[in-house]
C-alpha cells in the first residue's frame, strides 16, 4: 500500500551559516513529501530548497524509518535509486549506495544527483536489509520538478 502525505517542518537554523536573505536565527518552513511501503516510511528533501536545478549537482536525502519511528541507517540498507525523466522517456539513470553524511542537516545520509535537463523526474528508491535488518524490502517513489 502506498500512502501520500506531506509534513511541514520548522527548522531553527541559528547555528548554520547562511548566504540567503534569511536573517540568522529565523525559522525556515520547508514542506517535505512522505511515502510509505510495507512498514517503511521515507521523507525526502532536495537541495536547494526542494527545487533542483538542471546541470548542477543536487543533494537528495531520504530519511528512512520503520513503523514506530525507528531510523534505518543507510549502512544497514542495500539502497539504490533510479531516476527517470517523465518529460523525456529515454532519460533514465541509477544512483547506487554512494551516500555521504550531511552532518549539518540532522546527520542524514544523502545522494548526489545531477539532473541533465529541465523537466519532471521520478525518483524511485528500492531497498532491502543488508543483514537480517528487521524490515521487509521496500520501494518508495517520489517526483520532483527540475528548473534552471
Amino acid at each position: 500500500m502506498l500512502e501520500l502525505s506531506s509534513i511541514l517542518l520548522n527548522l531553527h537554523l541559528s547555528n548554520i551559516t547562511s548566504t540567503d536573505a534569511h536573517s540568522e536565527g529565523s525559522p525556515v518552513r520547508i514542506s517535505h513529501e512522505v511515502r510509505t511501503s510495507q512498514d517503511i516510511g521515507g521523507t525526502i528533501h532536495i537541495e536547494p530548497n526542494d527545487r533542483p536545478i538542471a546541470g548542477q549537482k543536487t543533494r537528495i536525502w531520504i530519511a528512512l524509518t520503520k513503523r514506530g519511528g525507528e531510523v534505518i541507517p543507510y549502512a544497514k540498507c542495500n539502497c539504490q535509486m533510479e531516476v527517470r525523466s517523465l518529460t523525456d522517456r529515454n532519460l533514465k539513470f541509477t544512483v547506487s549506495n554512494s551516500s555521504k553524511i550531511i552532518d549539518r542537516f540532522l546527520g542524514l545520509s544523502s545522494l548526489e544527483v545531477t539532473f541533465p535537463q529541465i523537466g519532471r523526474y521520478e525518483l524511485n528508491l528500492k531497498g532491502s536489509p543488508k543483514d537480517d535488518g528487521g524490515f521487509a524490502p521496500f520501494e518508495l517513489t517520489f517526483t520532483t520538478n527540475v528548473g534552471r
